[in-house]
């Protein structure tokens, strides 16, 4: 029995032919569809790349049973090549496939306390999120309550009363070599956590296309390699300020009795003192300068990753990029 009609005024209609090629259309939509589900609804260039490997397979082994010139049959070629697509889209479903149920903000919600944390409609990638975050927020407390120590005394640095007797000289140069260590602790706290977040992904159930997708998430995000670069230059700016801030500290100590504090002035009689005295402030004042502009390249890097995924300043509870006087 025939698998055609044929109408008396025209060619036999072929249904089957007809099936063959929406069986190809449909596999075609779950590759796509296949790629939806695992960029989680974002789809961009990765994804697409992702969906025409969904085609490609399924293709090719659709060729080998029906493709080739000795068993070329459009109506197989079209059965196999649906039934290969559905086959590893429900394995793309069965795999359950982590994705990001939360949104950034969400998470820093709960990583601050300000939402309930869902353990039963968290995903891994959730759960690494919040470690990511609240170990960054942790360190970040941690540094904050260091400078928070010397804020009274930064506050006053290179004004006429820190000059004014030899108590105040030092602490000004505590108050500058303490924010330095801090900084400097912080900065090696920093990498380390880097690599401790690196380690946890390695160990976790993502597919190694996740892995690798959410550390550059947290690149992009919080610790990227420009990022990093720019803090490095800021230490290395830091440290050169420090040292010329105990420099011009301890030489007014070394001269004290030739100077004199009236109200807001700085009064030095020795022409050579006050001549030095200017001289190294003003090279302190050049360099602190220099971090302030690297500060604020800092903060445009962190702002702009932090944009992408939705998070702002203000939720991670950071004011300053780093603690350099202002």
């Amino acid at each position: 029995m025939n698998d055609t009609t044929s109408s008396p005024n025209g060619p036999a209609f072929d249904f089957l032919r007809i099936f063959a090629i929406l069986g190809i259309v449909a596999g075609i939509l779950l590759a796509f569809f296949r790629a939806w589900i695992w960029s989680s609804g974002e789809f961009g260039g990765e994804a697409f790349g992702y969906a025409l490997s969904g085609v490609l397979i399924p293709g090719l082994v659709s060729y080998a049973i029906a493709g080739r010139k000795i068993v070329r049959d459009l109506k197989r070629f079209g059965l196999a090549f649906f039934l290969v697509s559905a086959f590893v889209f429900g394995l793309e479903v069965s795999q359950g496939h982590p994705k990001q149920s939360e949104s950034p903000s969400d998470l820093v919600k709960e990583v601050t306390g300000k939402k309930a944390v869902d353990p039963a409609n968290s995903s891994e990638t959730d759960r690494l999120w919040r470690t990511v975050l609240g170990d960054v927020l942790a360190i970040r407390k941690s540094h904050d309550a260091q400078v928070a120590k010397f804020s009274s005394d930064l506050s006053q640095i290179y004004a006429a009363e820190s000059f004014s007797n030899r108590v105040s000289m030092q602490r000004s140069i505590d108050a500058v070599q303490g924010t330095l260590a801090a900084d400097e602790d912080f900065s090696h706290q920093f990498q380390a956590w880097r690599d401790d977040i690196k380690e946890k992904v390695d160990h976790s159930s993502l597919s190694e296309a996740d892995k690798e997708g959410f550390i550059q998430g947290v690149e992009k995000t919080i610790g990227g390699s420009d990022i990093l670069k720019v803090r490095d230059r800021i230490v290395q700016a830091e440290e050169k300020w420090a040292a010329a801030t105990k420099d011009l500290y301890t030489y007014a100590m070394a001269n004290d009795q030739k100077i004199k504090v009236k109200g807001s002035e700085l009064l030095i009689d020795d022409e050579k003192v006050r001549s030095d005295v200017n001289r190294q402030l003003k090279y302190c004042k050049d360099l602190r300068s220099n971090m302030r502009s690297l500060n604020s390249q800092l903060r445009q890097l962190q702002d702009a990753g932090m944009k992408e995924v939705g998070i702002t300043r203000d939720d991670l509870g950071l004011e300053q990029s780093q603690s350099a006087p202002q």
